[in-house]
């Protein structure tokens, strides 16, 4: 085979690699994204749940404050208490506390449909 030709032939397969390539880093990004959003959806959620509690109250926090610059203090104060209470879960409780803590859930979330 002429030295162009397998040139060319060569070209070939380097572009079908970076196609390939470019295909699976998009996938991988694409993967990644999701990923962030799932896991950003979730923090979210967990902190819409955390407000219907009386904890921030406890803690002196406000919405709108900025618990990493402006109110670090706040946030220890809280993380505290988070710790606390869930040393005081034992590691295997028994489903029926869970069922009772489900149930205690589901109630107040449709006492207080909004």
């Amino acid at each position: 085979m002429n030295p162009q030709k397998k040139l060319a032939k060569t070209e070939i397969q380097l572009n079908r690699l970076l196609a390939e390539k470019a295909v699976i880093s998009f996938r991988e990004k694409h993967r990644q994204n999701n990923e962030r959003k799932a896991r950003t959806r979730t923090l979210i959620q967990m902190g819409g749940l955390l407000e219907i509690t009386p904890l921030p109250s406890i803690c002196d926090i406000n919405l709108g404050d900025d618990l990493q610059i402006d109110h670090p203090d706040k946030a220890a104060t809280l993380l505290g208490l988070l710790l606390h209470i869930s040393e005081q879960i034992p590691e295997m409780a028994p489903p029926n506390d869970f069922e009772k803590f489900h149930k205690i859930g589901v109630n107040y979330l449709k006492k207080n449909a909004r």
